[in-house]
């Protein structure tokens, strides 16, 4: 690889790019809250799911991808070997000597899929998709079997889910997050 392209993958020059970090057990939270007072660019990107305890369904965020953010920054200033120092997070990753890119089509894709709080709609990521069996998870179809017929995709996280019961077919329209893959 000729010395130009090096500088192009690694991303040395002014250009900021993203990169990932790998942080504690359930520590993304606190990671990010640090890594922002220390003025970096992050991005958690969280989806809506169901926990049940108790008796009691919530819906609440979870990470898309569970330990690990992204952080945006430019690799040429020294500024990013705070990062291994920081409260919640484990590592930098790393080829041995600097961070790893993401590609930007990557990140791109996660931040049009996500609002403004990084919460990613699971049907704009294609997570769920037409003809896929689910079963669903909450509300008063949980348990019941089904399969996608439609994704709506229309500004709302729906699906619209065939079940069959007691010898009917219904489409039934839920929330992506109610459903799971069978």
């Amino acid at each position: 690889m000729c010395p130009a392209s090096w500088k192009l993958w690694y991303g040395i020059g002014s250009m900021k790019r993203w990169y990932v970090i790998y942080t504690q057990a359930r520590g993304e939270e606190r990671a990010l809250w640090h890594l922002r007072n220390q003025g970096f660019h992050c991005f958690l990107p969280r989806f809506r799911t169901t926990k049940r305890h108790a008796r009691k369904t919530d819906v609440v965020l979870e990470p898309l991808f569970p330990r690990y953010i992204f952080a945006q920054f430019d690799q040429s200033k020294k500024m990013w070997r705070s990062i291994n120092g920081t409260r919640g997070v484990v590592q930098l990753l790393t080829d041995g000597t600097r961070p790893l890119a993401v590609p930007g089509e990557v990140i791109d894709t996660l931040l049009a899929g996500s609002d403004e709080n990084g919460v990613a709609s699971l049907t704009s990521l294609g997570v769920v998709w037409k003809g896929m069996k689910v079963h669903v998870k909450t509300g008063p179809f949980a348990g019941q079997k089904g399969e996608v017929a439609d994704v709506l995709t229309k500004g709302r996280d729906r699906v619209l889910v065939l079940l069959s019961m007691l010898g009917v077919e219904a489409r039934v329209p839920l929330p992506s997050y109610a459903v799971e893959t069978a």
